[in-house]
C-alpha cells in the first residue's frame, strides 16, 4: 500500500520484464495444475481434506480464499478440478491470459471465475470469443456489482467504483453463464454442454406431484416454458399410465410407474418435438429405487441428446446417486430454491415474450364475462370513489363536439359499451383530443371502425376529461369465497401485463399494511417519491379499495378492477373499470 508499496510492486515487474518471466500477482495465492500434481501455491485446500479429484473445471478467482473455497465445495460434493488460479492484483498476467490458455487446454471442459473488476473489456471479450468457440464454457460470479459491493472490492483489487453494472453488461452480452452463488460456479461448471444458450422448452416427468409442483414453480419463475405435448407423446404416455393420469406437462405419473414404466414415461416426453431439455424432480429415496432413477435419467439422456436437470431434495444419503449425475454431466439441484437459482443462472435474464409462448392473462380483462365502459364508472362514483370528470353520449356529433367544450380541452373519447373490454386494442380510443374537429373526426373514425369490429347495438360514446399526472395504478378487489375478499395493487396500463408486479392484502386493512404491501414491490420507489416527486396518496388509494370492495358485496361482483387510477400526491381519479359479476349463485 502507499508509494512505498507501489514501488515493491514496480520492482517485481521490471524484474520479471528483464529476464522474460510472467509474473501472477501479486498478492495471489498462486496456481496448481491438479492432473500432474503441479503446485505452486500456499492455498489451504492443498493441505487440509482429501486430495483433489481431477477433472473439467478450471478455477480462476481474484480472490485466493473464495477461489480455494470454491475448490474445496466443489471437491466434497465429487466434482473434478483441473487448474487453480489466483490473479490477485494482476500487474503482468491478467484474468484474460488465463482463459485463453484454458481455451487450448485438452484437460478444460468449463472455465468457472470470481472476478471483482474486468480491466480490458477487448482483451476480455477476445479470450472469452476463443473459449466459446472451442466449444467450452464460462460461468462467472461477478463480485462488486452493487454500490456497497463496488467499495469493499476497490479495497481489495483496486476496482475502478462505478463500472460494476457495465462489467455485467459485458459478461451478459458475452453469453457468459452469470451466476447469483458462488456455489453455482462448480455446481453449473459441472454441466456438460457445448452451447452458451440453454434451452427454455422443457418437459418435466415426476413421480411425486408434490415434488412436480415445487420444481414447476421455481422453473416457470426462472423463465422456463412448458409446452403442450403432442397427441403422439399423449398415446404413449396413455399406453401405460392409469386412467387417473393426465398426459400434459408437467406429467405427473405417481409412485405406481416406479420402477417399471418410469423410464418409457421419460423416453416418451424426450422425443416430443416440443421438448428441448427435462426436470425430473425425485423426493428423497423410497423402496431401493434411487439407483434405477439414476440408470433412468442417464440413459433416457443418452438416447434423446437433450440436457436433463435433476432436482433431488433429499439428504445425505442421496450423495452417491447425485455424484453419479454429476459425473456424467446432470445438473442437479439438492434444493427446489437452488433450481431456480441455476436455472435462472442458465437462461440468464432474459425472458420469454409473448411471440414465443401464449402467457395466461389473469387479469379481469381476461374473463368474457368482464363489463365496463361508462356504467362501471358511474356505478364506482355513486359508491363514492373519485371518478375523471365525464360525460355518456349518443351517436350525435353535435352533442359530443358541445359535451367536450363544457368539460375544457383535451378530453378522451371512447366507446362506452359495458361488454366492449378491450378498447385500447380495438382502436376505440381516442386522447389528447385538443379541438371540436378533432373531436368529431375521431368520433367518425371510431364509428366506423366499431361497425367493421362487430359492435352491436346502440353505441354509447364516453367522454373524458384528460386526467394528467400522478403514477398509473392497477386496483383489484376480488371475492375470493371463504379465503375472503382481497385488493391488489400495482403499476397500471399496460405495465401490469409485462411487469406483473402487483401485492395483494386482506380486506378491510388498515393504511399501515397496505404500505408495507406497496413497499414489496419491484417498482417500490415510484410509489413514495421517486426522484423528487410527491408520494402517493397512501390514504385516496386505502379509501377506494375500500369503496370498491363495498360495492362488491352490494352489487353481488366477483371482481372489479380499476385500470388505470391516476393517483398524486393529492388525491387521484379512476380512469377506467371492469367489474366481473359473481355467477356462483
Amino acid at each position: 500500500m502507499g508509494p512505498d508499496g507501489l514501488a515493491l510492486e514496480q520492482s517485481l515487474l521490471d524484474f520479471a520484464s528483464e529476464h522474460g518471466i510472467a509474473m501472477v500477482g501479486p498478492n495471489s495465492t498462486g496456481l496448481v495444475t491438479v492432473r500432474s500434481g503441479l503446485a505452486m501455491s500456499m492455498t489451504s485446500v492443498l493441505t487440509e481434506g482429501e486430495p483433489i479429484v481431477p477433472g473439467g473445471l478450471a478455477v480462476i478467482a481474484q480472490s485466493g480464499a473464495i477461489g480455494s473455497t470454491v475448490v474445496e465445495r466443489a471437491r466434497l460434493a465429487g466434482v473434478g478440478i483441473s487448474h487453480i488460479v489466483s490473479t490477485g492484483n494482476q500487474r503482468d498476467m491478467d484474468i484474460p491470459d488465463f482463459v485463453a490458455f484454458f481455451a487450448e487446454h485438452p484437460d478444460v471442459a468449463t472455465v468457472a471465475l470470481y472476478v471483482e473488476s474486468i480491466r480490458d473489456g477487448a482483451l476480455f471479450s477476445q479470450a472469452v470469443e476463443r473459449l466459446h468457440a472451442a466449444g467450452k464454457r464460462l460461468v462467472a460470479y461477478l463480485g462488486g456489482r452493487t454500490d456497497a459491493g463496488e467499495q469493499a472490492a476497490a479495497s481489495h483489487t483496486g476496482k475502478i467504483v462505478g463500472r460494476g453494472a457495465l462489467e455485467l453488461g459485458l459478461l451478459r452480452a458475452l453469453g457468459v453463464t452469470v451466476v447469483d452463488d458462488p456455489d453455482d460456479l462448480w455446481v453449473l461448471g459441472a454441466v456438460r454442454t457445448t452451447t452458451t444458450s440453454f434451452p427454455r422448452r422443457w418437459g418435466m416427468v415426476a413421480y411425486s406431484g408434490g415434488m412436480a409442483v415445487l420444481a414447476t414453480e421455481q422453473l416457470a419463475s426462472a423463465g422456463v416454458v412448458f409446452p403442450a405435448l403432442s397427441q403422439q407423446t399423449f398415446e404413449k404416455v396413455k399406453e401405460r399410465s392409469p386412467q387417473f393420469v393426465a398426459a400434459h406437462n408437467p406429467l405427473d405419473v405417481g409412485p405406481g410407474s416406479m420402477p417399471r414404466d418410469f423410464r418409457s414415461y421419460l423416453s416418451a416426453v424426450a422425443a416430443d418435438p416440443a421438448v428441448e431439455a427435462l426436470c425430473v424432480p425425485f423426493p428423497m429415496g423410497a423402496r431401493g429405487w434411487n439407483q434405477q432413477s439414476v440408470d433412468d435419467v442417464l440413459r433416457v439422456m443418452d438416447e434423446s441428446g437433450k440436457p436433463f436437470v435433476v432436482l433431488w431434495y433429499g439428504g445425505y444419503a442421496l450423495r452417491p446417486y447425485i455424484e453419479q449425475l454429476r459425473a456424467r454431466g446432470v445438473l442437479v439441484a439438492e434444493k427446489p430454491s437452488d433450481l431456480g437459482r441455476l436455472v435462472r443462472a442458465l437462461l440468464g435474464p432474459e425472458r420469454t415474450t409473448a411471440g414465443e409462448a401464449a402467457v395466461a392473462d389473469h387479469r379481469t380483462a381476461g374473463s368474457p364475462s368482464a363489463k365496463g365502459g361508462a356504467a362501471a364508472l358511474q356505478r364506482l362514483a355513486e359508491q363514492g370513489v373519485d371518478v375523471v370528470a365525464m360525460r355518456v353520449l349518443g351517436d350525435d356529433p353535435a352533442a359530443v363536439a358541445k359535451a367536450a367544450a363544457e368539460l375544457g380541452y383535451p378530453v378522451v373519447l371512447k366507446i362506452g359499451d359495458e361488454d366492449v373490454a378491450h378498447r385500447t386494442e380495438l382502436g376505440l380510443v381516442a386522447v389528447g383530443l385538443r379541438s371540436e374537429d378533432a373531436v368529431v373526426s375521431a368520433l367518425g373514425v371510431m364509428r366506423e371502425r366499431a361497425g367493421k369490429e362487430g359492435v352491436q347495438g346502440t353505441r354509447q360514446w364516453l367522454l373524458q376529461a384528460m386526467a394528467t399526472g400522478g403514477v398509473e395504478l392497477v386496483l383489484t378487489v376480488r371475492n375470493a369465497g371463504r379465503l375472503g375478499v382481497f385488493g391488489s395493487i400495482g403499476l397500471g396500463g399496460a405495465a401490469v401485463e409485462v411487469l406483473r408486479d402487483v401485492e395483494s392484502v386482506p380486506l378491510p386493512c388498515d393504511e399501515e399494511t397496505l404500505r408495507r404491501a406497496l413497499s414489496r414491490l419491484r417498482t417500490a420507489d415510484l410509489f413514495f417519491g421517486f426522484r423528487g416527486s410527491d408520494p402517493v396518496d397512501l390514504g385516496w388509494v386505502h379509501h377506494t379499495l375500500h369503496r370498491m370492495a363495498d360495492l362488491l358485496h352490494t352489487a353481488r361482483l366477483r371482481e372489479i378492477e380499476v385500470n388505470p387510477a391516476l393517483v398524486g400526491g393529492g388525491g387521484g381519479v379512476v380512469v377506467d373499470a371492469l367489474f366481473v359479476p359473481d355467477i356462483s349463485g
